[in-house]
């Protein structure tokens, strides 16, 4: 029944489940996820003490986990017998895990709790638990479980900034290091004289010796439970020795070396912007003098690329040409010498160290020199300064801007009407795209003869009173663009949906654009400091005018009901501000019966908090709507790797035994037992009562094994048989390849099944 380690892999199983307790926001996520796996746990047992086969396992302890989950989570009166799965029940089932993803997808972490992100949790780790016992229990491969229960681990590490605790990650661990001491425990247990022969099984004499085998498994046991805690103490104090690996450094180094040069991985910003909005606690993010008496926006991070349903960010290199030696940044693309007006701005910010991890400066554009502690990189194009071994928490550092100040009227003259200089991606539209929005487009500046006033115009018409603003915007419909679905429909979004659809529209309208993330100017207190929190995060979009350069608009809503911190720019107000607002549109676009119902908008019901837009994907691995691409090469890549690593495994455990044969009994033992696996791979039975030399005869008639490899054979067993009788024993030198040649011929004497399954799965012990 192997009770000992299938119990021991419901608890690794369990154990990695407070890993996952930073992402959901509620009690009870975990209740119907801790019942399931050990519903299979008994499962399993049950079905193994009835002797089933092992093919059959799985599937009975699927169908128990099955049905304990339709009695917790089924309505009422849809399951046979209240827990049997009817075609209803799994209906209901099927609809209740579409919300709950829905729920993950739409939702920053942490997600709120409901029936179908409980139901969600609880069929990711049933299937959890299924793969960590069919590895631990019946492949007998407890070792190989490790790959799987880290899954658990990456899930936190990649949608989640603030990462995993300690505890989380020691008792996950702890929970692995426990079912590896209950496999060998099983292993070596046997081991000694527990019965010896003719000794009565509960005698006093038969106690002792079972005792003793006993002691030496606890034994060997201790000395592997001590070398595991040790290497679990240096997993977790070596980071705060070394400060490459402090905090979450040591994943953003994983991004690889390229000439140098180290791609630097973040968790995607639109991620951590629904994070902070959503924020129950606003927490303060940081504080600022500045000289400027109307201060900017301070950005973090610049999204420049659209594939057609997400905005990302292009990688960025921290290579040496790019670090920020003596404090003094490139210049700004694209403004000249006349380009417009800037405005001088020294900024003083100070970060609390309880703040949430930067790994990006917050810093206003155009920063031109940055005093701050550390080693830190900025990317030529876009101007954003980030690290790759620390953070921003904690630190102060100074700023010194050239805010862009240009004059409306310059921006509309012909001089700001050529694009010569930018990088031409900053207007790649995908053809995916709907052609509405561009019909749409056309039709807001079709009577703006500049790029300034196109993007005036589209401003305007986002903030003319068609849109309303909400945190929790209504379910897409299945099937239905989100982007088209935002501009045509719904009209109710937040800044995230405000700006990724302007500086969409704007490249259709000719003109270079990209989206900024980062925060709102803040507070002003008394004392002149401003203060900034976590409901100041914002998007907004960066348009690019030749000789100007990139300058910010503002096309959220900025109201009370809106981001109310939200300015706009002096050179993005239209003469005429009524002007722009009813420039281009057709005539139904500027009815106001087109205008979406405010108070419909402001109180979202529960339900559109779990069916909300799809998130965006995550840059470095966080999860959305367009990650699917991530997942398949990540599954195409391990795929190969978990198929082989059995047999690497066993190829592995082979070579160790025999460099450890130094001696002639040693050789006999690797042989022999190198000997036993490949039987067992082979199907062909292992009897241990049999003496080597029965068993050598028996497997040479069975198999029909030719002259020379029947000769091997029969060596490999006189040479166990001198090993464990002779006082010296003599044992040949070239045993190693005499098991080899025994291996090739039974393998040559099996169907092509049987040596597949023996490549695949081999036998490890």
């Amino acid at each position: 029944m192997r009770l000992g380690i299938t119990f021991a892999a419901m608890a690794a199983t369990l154990a990695a489940v407070p890993l996952l307790h930073t992402l959901f926001d509620g009690a009870g996520w975990w209740r119907p996820a801790v019942l399931a796996v050990v519903a299979v746990a008994v499962a399993g047992a049950a079905a193994r003490a009835a002797r089933l086969p092992g093919w059959a396992v799985p599937a009975v302890q699927a169908a128990a986990a099955l049905c304990l989950l339709t009695a917790l989570l089924a309505p009422p009166g849809t399951a046979w017998l209240g827990f049997v799965p009817s075609p209803a029940a799994l209906a209901a089932l099927r609809g209740l895990a579409g919300e709950g993803w829905g729920a993950i997808l739409a939702n920053p972490t942490p997600v709120p709790t409901g029936a179908g992100l409980m139901l969600v949790v609880a069929l990711c780790l049933t299937l959890l638990a299924l793969l960590v016992d069919l590895l631990a229990v019946t492949l007998y491969a407890a070792a190989l479980t490790g790959p799987v229960l880290l899954a658990v681990l990456f899930v936190p590490l990649t949608v989640d900034q603030g990462g995993v605790g300690w505890r989380a990650f020691a008792c996950a661990a702890g929970g692995y290091l426990l079912l590896l001491a209950v496999d060998g425990w099983e292993r070596i247990a046997p081991w000694g004289t527990a019965d010896p022969v003719g000794t009565p099984r509960w005698s006093r004499a038969g106690l002792r010796a079972r005792l003793a085998a006993l002691g030496g498994g606890a034994r060997h046991l201790g000395g592997g439970a001590g070398i595991a805690a040790a290497a679990l103490a240096v997993a977790l104090l070596l980071p705060h020795a070394v400060p490459g690996l402090t905090e979450g450094a040591v994943y953003a180094l994983a991004g690889g070396q390229r000439s140098g040069a180290q791609t630097v991985i973040t968790t995607h910003p639109l991620v951590s912007l629904r994070r902070d909005l959503t924020s129950p606690t606003d927490r303060q993010v940081l504080e600022y003098r500045t000289s400027a008496a109307r201060p900017e926006y301070l950005r973090v991070h610049v999204l420049d690329v659209f594939d057609g349903q997400s905005w990302t960010m292009s990688a960025v290199q921290a290579a040496r040409r790019n670090r920020v030696a003596d404090g003094d940044l490139p210049e700004p693309p694209g403004v000249d010498e006349d380009g417009g007006g800037t405005t001088a701005v020294t900024t003083e910010v100070a970060v609390p160290g309880t703040a949430a991890r930067f790994d990006f400066l917050p810093l206003p554009y155009a920063a031109r020199r940055v005093e701050v502690a550390g080693e830190w990189y900025v990317d030529p194009a876009t101007l954003m300064v980030f690290s790759t071994q620390g953070e921003a928490a904690g630190l102060t550092y100074r700023v010194r801007s050239a805010v862009p100040d240009p004059d409306p009227a310059e921006l509309g003259a012909a001089r700001f009407s050529t694009v010569s200089t930018v990088d031409r991606g900053y207007l790649e539209v995908p053809d995916s795209v709907d052609p509405r929005v561009g019909e749409l487009t056309r039709s807001i500046v079709s009577g703006a003869a500049t790029p300034h006033a196109r993007a005036v115009a589209l401003q305007e018409w986002f903030t003319g009173g068609r849109f309303a603003y909400s945190l929790r915007p209504p379910a897409v419909p299945e099937g239905v663009d989100p982007l088209v679905d935002f501009l045509f429909d719904s009209r109710i979004g937040y800044c995230e949906q405000f700006a990724a659809a302007m500086a969409l529209m704007a490249r259709q309208a000719g003109v270079p654009a990209r989206v900024a993330v980062g925060y709102t100017s803040g507070t002003r207190t008394a004392d002149g400091r401003w203060v900034v929190t976590e409901r100041n995060a914002h998007a907004w979009p960066e348009l690019y005018f030749e000789g100007a350069g990139w300058l910010r608009f503002e096309p959220t809503p900025a109201t009370a009901a809106g981001q109310p911190s939200a300015t706009t720019p002096a050179y993005a107000v239209p003469a005429d501000p009524g002007a722009a607002a009813d420039e281009g549109g057709t005539e139904e676009e500027r009815r106001p019966e087109a205008e979406p119902e405010p108070s419909a908008a402001a109180e979202p019901g529960p339900e559109d908090a779990a069916t909300a837009e799809p998130a965006e994907p995550a840059t470095g691995g966080a999860t959305g709507s367009g990650a699917g691409w991530w997942v398949l090469v990540a599954v195409a890549a391990l795929l190969p790797v978990l198929l082989a690593a059995p047999a690497l495994a066993r190829l592995a455990r082979s070579r160790l035994r025999w460099a450890r044969a130094g001696t002639p009994s040693a050789r006999a033992r690797a042989a022999w037992r190198e000997l036993r696996a490949d039987v067992l791979d082979s199907r062909l039975g292992w009897d241990p009562a049999e003496t080597p030399r029965a068993a050598a005869r028996r497997l040479a008639a069975q198999v029909g094994l030719a002259d020379p490899a029947r000769a091997a054979l029969l060596r490999i067993a006189s040479a166990e048989e001198s090993a464990r009788y002779a006082p010296v024993p003599e044992v040949p030198e070239d045993l190693a390849a005499d098991s080899a040649a025994v291996r090739a011929a039974l393998v040559a004497a099996r169907s092509r099944r049987v040596r597949l399954r023996a490549l695949l799965l081999p036998v490890l012990r």
